[in-house]
């Protein structure tokens, strides 16, 4: 289930992104569908429903801030510009790899949107539910409000544990045993490091 849980978030962390007047909540429902319609589609591979996925979305992510938020203020600011680059392009690849290579575990679970939250600062969260056969999770997405995009998810948090963070402790287990030259190659390679 942890898994089915993951790729429905993933589906949902791709369709929430740019409304900066409009209202979330009653905005996902048509989102949503489409995403899911795209994943119950026949005779198309999981990197072709994939890619359909991020072409509708992925100019709305904030990959580079999920990244930096991913190592850490200190390793970020340790790191060259290059670096900060090619661990960001690395970064990207391994949610999309991670993202395909769960696409198959779809088994026609439900998304239920239940609120969307302001917080301090411009920061917002929308609570949402996973639907399955035998059990329902929590999922919730945290937001920030940018200026020129609107409403964009930085972060996911399934059943109270945040991807970002996930990311984080595994990635600060790589570093403290080598260079971050070594731990982006480790990167690359995203079926030995996915969260």
């Amino acid at each position: 289930m942890k898994k089915i849980v993951y790729i429905i978030s993933m589906v949902l962390l791709l369709t929430t992104f740019g409304y900066a007047n409009g209202d979330i909540k009653s905005s996902m429902d048509t989102k949503i569908h489409k995403a899911l319609n795209i994943l119950k589609e026949k005779d198309v591979s999981d990197k072709q429903k994939a890619k359909k996925i991020f072409k509708m979305f992925d100019k709305m992510f904030d990959y580079n801030l999920m990244a930096r938020l991913s190592i850490g203020r200190d390793e970020w600011y340790s790191i060259t510009d290059e670096q900060k680059q090619s661990y960001i392009k690395a970064f990207i690849k391994l949610l999309k790899e991670s993202f395909i290579e769960k696409l198959k575990l779809y088994n026609n679970q439900d998304i239920v949107v239940k609120d969307f939250l302001k917080t301090k600062r411009g920061r917002g969260v929308l609570k949402t539910v996973i639907v399955g056969k035998k059990d329902s999770i929590k999922v919730d997405y945290k937001f920030y409000r940018s200026k020129k995009r609107g409403w964009i998810i930085y972060d996911v948090v399934i059943a109270d544990v945040s991807i970002i963070q996930s990311y984080r402790k595994q990635f600060a287990d790589i570093l403290q045993n080598s260079n971050f030259d070594k731990f982006l190659k480790k990167i690359e390679t995203p079926q030995k490091t996915n969260a």
